[in-house]
């Protein structure tokens, strides 16, 4: 009986029996091969190799300025409001850039500060959509919607309502799915933009207003996401800054605590930054909104969510061969891609967790947290929050993955939530 299945075969393209049955019995081999590699001869395997590389490509920069897409959780906007320019716009504006600033347990008053700062920095205020998303824990947030400076104001601010739990990640996705900026700009609620921070971003993914057929004509690499170089806030207000919002003092601390070595943290990741292309969340990371959603979005994890969107990025950068979205190939150049790194003036977060820890623990930490998630151990990220933080990770208003839930309400089913 045996011999006779293995003597079935099929078409030419096809896998057959007996090809299927050395596959199963090459899989306890320890090292790793390609199916390709384990059949070079079948035809499929190999059409499927020549075709897969084009199904990699990412948008190009024209779909990639034109891409609008109309937000999906419109019933958790708790605040909103459009700056005069844009007050009889649709309410579906595709603006320049979004900036999505996750907030858990913030103040009001501290969220303005920081929105103020760039929005007095930002060459076209007007062209920016500012998305708070709540996390929980905050106050006074329906203040930040009235923002102003000088008579400037972002084009519009809103503040929407996150609820379904599970940490960083689904909160940060939560955030992109309620923005309409071409452009999405993850900033933390503790960081300040530089000068012309807005004019540096589109100025960098945009390739100053080049297309992919002038791109491969010079021979360029795209970016396919940007982050600004690593900095921390040592003026007065920075070192200042209150540690959380349950404080009992409700005035900023009358002495500023400078941490020794916090210079020499600033050199190490900045040398991380440019010589490995690996920019933390910290650093602002940003991306045409059409290549977030291109690529998934946020891994749906509570810590680490940062390290793997970079991570995916430079192995494309890295492995993905020079296929522009033209359908050329640049054969004397390896990739297409890369992660850039904005030139200019750093993003400065928080000195908060140098102050609170000191310095040599803060960086130990952090250098074992990475260590333990991307090493050997392949500890995943809610063992990472568990160590890290001493409790359970943010639990799920459900236990299905975002995708499964699309996937349920494209399909109608009515599932109950853990089923």
């Amino acid at each position: 009986m045996k011999a006779e299945i293995e003597s079935v075969g099929t078409s030419a393209d096809g896998i057959s029996r007996s090809e299927s049955k050395k596959l199963c019995d090459s899989a306890s081999v320890d090292t790793e091969t390609t199916l390709l590699e384990q059949l070079p001869h079948n035809r499929l395997l190999q059409r499927i190799s020549k075709m897969w590389k084009y199904l990699l490509i990412l948008p190009s920069l024209k779909e990639s300025k034109a891409y609008h897409r109309v937000p999906t959780n419109t019933a958790s906007i708790l605040a909103t409001k459009s700056s005069k320019r844009h007050e009889n716009d649709d309410e579906h504006y595709p603006y320049q850039i979004s900036i999505i600033m996750p907030a858990f347990y913030e103040k009001g008053s501290h969220l303005i500060a920081k929105l103020g700062k760039a929005l007095e920095t930002a060459n076209d205020p007007d062209e920016i959509e500012v998305v708070i998303v709540d996390a929980g824990g905050c106050t006074d947030l329906d203040k930040v919607v009235s923002l102003s400076f000088n008579e400037k104001q972002f084009g519009k601010i809103s503040i929407v309502s996150f609820t379904a739990g599970g940490g960083r990640g689904p909160c940060l996705n939560f955030g992109a799915a309620n923005a309409t900026g071409r452009i999405l700009t993850f900033c933390h609620s503790d960081t300040t933009l530089p000068c012309h921070w807005d004019k540096s971003i589109i100025s960098t993914l945009e390739h100053d207003g080049m297309d992919d057929d002038d791109l491969f004509r010079l021979g360029e690499i795209r970016s396919n996401s940007c982050a600004f170089a690593f900095g921390i806030d040592t003026s007065p207000a920075g070192l200042a800054m209150p540690f959380a919002v349950s404080s009992q003092s409700t005035s900023s601390p009358k002495s500023s605590y400078f941490p020794p070595g916090i210079r020499a943290v600033e050199a190490t990741a900045n040398l991380r930054t440019h010589l490995y292309s690996l920019p933390y969340g910290d650093q602002v990371l940003t991306l045409h909104a059409c290549v977030f959603h291109f690529l998934g979005g946020f891994p749906d994890q509570c810590l680490m969510e940062d390290y793997e969107l970079v991570s995916l990025l430079r192995r494309r950068a890295a492995l993905l061969d020079g296929v522009y979205p033209n359908g050329q190939m640049k054969l004397k150049r390896m990739s297409y891609e890369k992660v850039s790194i904005i030139p200019g003036p750093p993003a400065l977060c928080s000195p908060r967790r140098w102050q609170k820890f000191g310095v040599l623990y803060t960086t130990f930490t952090n250098s074992r947290l990475v260590s333990l998630y991307a090493g050997v151990r392949n500890v995943s990220a809610d063992e990472l929050f568990q160590l890290y933080y001493g409790k359970d990770p943010p639990k799920r208003s459900s236990a299905d993955s975002p995708w499964e839930l699309e996937l349920k309400q494209l399909l109608g089913l009515d599932i109950k939530e853990g089923e």
